[in-house]
């Protein structure tokens, strides 16, 4: 038996060789599966991730949470000629971007490309930053801060987000819960740190420092995330962090590593992963929550200032007042996960977030709108980081990261047009259009969202219908 193995083993062989002097190397028909191995669920490595993550959604989502700042900015001095809902369009190109381009990041990762994706979003990010600094008009800025500092954080944002999630099972939702603070603590810094530094150093030096606290920040996290190694740095493919089953072939030169072989099949692949009614609905949700969650992100600066006649100064720190609440938010929910589930804390987020914007119409005075600011932040805190852990639980390990960029991607076009049809529906009268009336943003915002969470119900309902069967059938088998 031994002696006919080795002649079978030296015939193939010889087989492989003749072929390869033809130059028509051969592939083996049948393909040896490597399952991915078990999530540790737990350990240093896995908690650092989780810091790499916190630091990626710091120079991301919490850069988008800054631009109330910038709007009000942008609205006063540098686009002064310019209506609110024609500079919102900056802001909501950067966030349509963001979560677009996490459709092509989340196909990076699932095709082992992660790495990748991140070296190309990151320096992006900076870029974008530094030529914002530079941006003295209208098209300019949207180039700088719409276009390229979006694209960047798109490229980074699924891809830490599922590097994340691939390290836990049962403390997915806790683990996804600690990174989303890092854009909350991202949204209370950044506001004070672009209005403490506009007025003693200019627009151009304020980016600058925002710049290379995003080049410091991004550089840690790329190192946490993608445990490079020397070897790597010029072999981007990270095996370790492809979620999908790898196959192993005969080598050709067909079948060389690329960062972009898999886009020939991307949109078969999309449509073959994205069946499930309740992963639809969770899309459809998503869509309409983001359509309105922006609104108190992007005028609640000039909301105060123009409406409740608040002093500048503070203005702006409601913005940071916002983004503290949004911390607990996105982590105390988290601990409910297993006794009600992700898809039941999200409809829950939504529900309360849309009863706290209504509730903005009642709003009046200064200590009114401090507290309402809080609450909003909390709300839009569970919101925001949940979904994830949603789409992780109605998703497959191989197409997680797919899932979870397409659900963006629907969130995207939501935000690309929310802000601006509610600064649309913001009414000015007055000789030099000093009287302000939101009455039509804060229901559009509202009502949004409302709609959104009617939806959610359907993935909530069939989570915790699955999830009351496996208690039944584990209740029963003990």
């Amino acid at each position: 038996m031994a002696e006919t193995s080795m002649r079978n083993e030296h015939s193939s062989a010889t087989q492989h060789s003749q072929g390869l002097d033809d130059g028509n190397s051969s592939i083996h028909d049948e393909t040896v599966k490597r399952e991915a191995p078990e999530p540790p669920n737990g350990g240093v490595k896995a908690y650092l991730k989780i810091f790499g993550g916190f630091l990626v959604l710091f120079i991301t989502l919490g850069v988008a949470s800054t631009f109330g700042s910038y709007q009000a900015y942008y609205e006063s001095d540098l686009l002064s000629s310019h209506s609110s809902s024609t500079i919102s369009w900056i802001g909501t190109t950067q966030v349509f971007l963001q979560s677009f381009a996490g459709l092509f990041s989340g196909a990076f990762y699932d095709a082992g490309y992660a790495t990748t994706s991140l070296a190309i979003g990151m320096p992006l990010l900076v870029l974008g930053q530094m030529m914002l600094s530079l941006s003295r008009v209208y098209w300019h800025i949207m180039l700088s801060q719409g276009l390229c500092i979006g694209i960047g954080s798109g490229l980074i944002y699924v891809p830490a987000v599922s590097i994340v999630a691939s390290q836990f099972t049962t403390k997915r939702t806790i683990a996804l819960g600690f990174t989303a603070t890092g854009s909350a603590v991202g949204g209370i810094i950044l506001p004070i740190m672009f209005r403490k530094l506009l007025p003693m150093v200019g627009f151009g030096w304020t980016n600058r420092a925002i710049g290379l606290v995003t080049l410091i920040l991004a550089s840690t996290a790329f190192i946490l995330l993608t445990d490079i190694s020397w070897s790597s740095l010029f072999h981007f493919r990270n095996q370790d962090m492809a979620s999908v089953e790898v196959e192993e072939k005969e080598p050709t030169t067909s079948d060389q590593p690329s960062p972009f072989r898999f886009t020939r099949k991307c949109m078969a692949d999309l449509l073959a992963n994205l069946g499930g009614r309740s992963y639809l609905f969770l899309c459809m949700g998503v869509f309409f929550v983001f359509l309105g969650f922006w609104v108190p992100y992007f005028y609640i600066v000039p909301f105060a200032s123009r409406s409740l006649k608040t002093s500048s100064e503070y203005s702006f720190y409601l913005l940071s007042i916002l983004n503290a609440g949004s911390i607990l938010g996105r982590v105390l929910p988290t601990f409910l996960d297993r006794i009600i589930g992700s898809a039941a804390i999200l409809l829950g987020g939504a529900t309360i977030l849309s009863a706290i914007i209504f509730a903005w119409l009642g709003v009046h005075d200064i200590p009114g709108i401090t507290l309402w600011c809080f609450f909003v932040g909390f709300a839009s805190g569970i919101v925001v980081s949940i979904p994830n852990a949603v789409a992780s639980r109605l998703s497959e390990p191989c197409n997680v990261g797919l899932r979870i960029g397409f659900m963006w991607t629907a969130g995207a076009f939501a935000e690309l047009i929310g802000a601006p049809i509610a600064g649309a529906l913001v009414q000015t009268t007055g000789p030099e259009k000093e009287n302000v009336n939101y009455f039509g943003g804060q229901v559009f915002g509202g009502a949004s969202i409302a709609l959104g969470a009617v939806l959610l119900i359907v993935p909530a309902w069939s989570t915790f219908k699955e999830d009351r069967a496996k208690m039944k059938k584990s209740t029963e088998a003990s």
